[in-house]
C-alpha cells in the first residue's frame, strides 16, 4: 500500500549549535568536538532523509552552518534564537510543523546518531504509528532518542535528564523494538562513540575517522530492557 502524506511523517531534528555540543567528548576529541557534533548531526540527517515514511524534515537550531547543511539536504529549517534547550527546541519545530495541514504524525529524533539506519527508523516509525505518542529508550536506559506522537501539538517533550521515565509518566507508550542498535546509540562520550564505530556509522562520521590518530575506547552497545534479544 501506498504511502500518503497522511501517513508520512515529519521528522524534528533540533539541532544544538556546533561549538556548544558534545562536551563530554572534549575530554578526547578536545577542539574537533565541534567536527564531530557536525558528523553526527550530517549522518543523522542522512539516514532520516532516506527513509521512505519521513514526508520531511524540519531541522530546528540556531547554527547558521546546520541552516545551510540543512537547506542542501532539502530539509526545511526552524530558527532557535535564543537557544533555550532541547524541550523548547522540540516545541519551535512542533509549532513549524503545525502550520502544515498535512504535517501528519510527527518524531523528534535527537542529532547524535551516527549510527542510525533507515530500515532501524523504518521499523520505529512503523511501531509507533499504533500509539498516540510513543518514544525510544537510549542505550543507557535511562535517556530518549525517539519521541513521537499522531499530532504535533501532542509531542509533551521531556527531553533532558532521566527522560525515559518523564516521558513514561506523561503517558507516552514506550517501544519494545529489538535489533534497533544504532537507533538508540546516542553519542555523548568517548565510550559511546567507540560503540557507534563498532556499529557501522554513516558517511561523515566515517570520513573524521579516518583522521584519527587513535581510537576512542569501544564499549558493548547497551541492551535497556525494551530493546528485546
Amino acid at each position: 500500500m501506498p504511502h500518503t502524506d497522511s501517513t508520512r511523517w515529519t521528522v524534528l531534528l533540533p539541532v544544538k549549535p556546533f561549538a556548544l555540543g558534545k562536551s563530554r567528548l572534549a575530554i578526547w576529541a578536545g577542539a574537533s568536538r565541534a567536527e564531530w557534533a557536525r558528523a553526527f548531526y550530517l549522518d543523522t540527517l542522512d539516514a532520516i532523509s532516506h527513509t521512505p515514511l519521513v514526508r520531511q524534515v524540519i531541522v530546528v537550531t540556531a547554527d547558521s552552518e546546520a541552516h545551510v547543511l540543512a537547506a542542501r539536504a532539502g530539509a526545511k529549517v526552524a530558527d532557535d534564537t535564543p537557544v533555550r534547550g532541547l524541550n523548547a527546541a522540540v516545541h519551535r519545530g512542533a509549532a513549524h510543523a503545525a502550520i502544515s495541514a498535512t504535517a501528519g504524525p510527527v518524531a523528534v529524533l535527537t542529532a547524535d546518531l551516527p549510527a542510525l539506519r533507515s530500515e532501524e527508523l523504518m521499523r520505529v516509525l512503523t511501531d509507533a504509528r499504533h500509539h498516540p505518542r510513543a518514544f525510544l529508550t537510549d542505550h543507557t536506559g535511562s535517556g530518549t532518542t525517539i519521541l513521537t506522537a499522531s499530532t504535533p501539538r501532542m509531542l509533551l517533550p521531556r527531553f533532558e535528564g532521566a527522560s525515559r521515565t518523564q516521558h513514561a509518566v506523561t503517558g507516552a507508550h514506550e517501544l519494545i523494538i529489538a535489533n534497533v542498535p544504532g537507533a538508540r546509540l546516542d553519542v555523548d562520550t568517548p565510550m559511546d562513540l567507540g560503540a557507534a564505530l563498532s556499529l557501522g556509522v554513516g558517511p561523515y562520521s566515517t570520513a573524521l575517522r579516518s583522521n584519527m590518530r587513535e581510537l576512542p575506547l569501544t564499549s558493548r552497545v547497551c541492551q535497556t530492557s525494551g530493546s528485546g534479544p
